[in-house]
């Protein structure tokens, strides 16, 4: 009897270990298909060749300075051989010299560029300068090694007394100089948007 005993007791904890290691392997692939489903766990989803993300605050640096931060209701990661973020609903802020933000950029969509930190952002964009100056188009490209905007677009430009309206803009942020390229139009006194 004893060795009967001995035998039951044995079996009893294989028979533990194996139910703990069950429900070990259980809660791993519950947790892998949490993650693979739309909403994932803390927001987090990711599937083959993307990573999506909802809520995102993005803070690019450049020499050690943050140059622009990005926020967005969602980001979608392509693999890094695109090295594309997709961003929906995004407000962008272009920090100045104080590090303060000097612009703010709103748009439905965005595109970052992973490597070279160069943005996109379409759909009723507006950007809004901290003096009250605003500007509207559909397109716009921030390149981040010239720290630059570029707006292949119809434009309006909105001052405190004027409003300007063309295509073509280039504006370079630290100079806070524009250049609108063609059919310029220019009203003083403000009041047209």
């Amino acid at each position: 009897m004893g060795f009967k005993a001995i035998n039951q007791q044995i079996l009893r904890k294989i028979a533990l270990v194996l139910g703990i290691m069950f429900l070990l392997v259980l809660a791993f692939f519950l947790i892998l298909h949490y993650i693979n489903i739309k909403k994932g766990l803390l927001n987090l989803s990711i599937s083959k060749g993307y990573i999506t993300l909802k809520t995102v605050d993005y803070k690019f640096f450049k020499n050690g300075v943050l140059a622009y931060e990005i926020f967005s209701k969602s980001l979608n990661y392509y693999s890094p051989k695109r090295n594309i973020i997709k961003l929906e609903d995004v407000k962008a802020y272009i920090y100045g010299k104080n590090k303060k933000p000097a612009y703010i950029i709103t748009g439905r969509h965005g595109r970052l560029n992973a490597v070279s930190k160069n943005v996109t952002v379409s759909g009723g964009v507006i950007i809004k300068d901290i003096n009250g100056s605003s500007m509207k188009t559909k397109l716009i490209y921030y390149v981040a090694k010239d720290d630059k905007i570029v707006a292949p677009g119809y434009m309006e430009i909105k001052g405190k007394n004027y409003d300007i309206s063309g295509s073509g803009l280039i504006f370079y942020i630290k100079k806070r100089i524009f250049i609108l390229n063609k059919d310029v139009h220019f009203i003083s006194g403000g009041g047209r948007m």
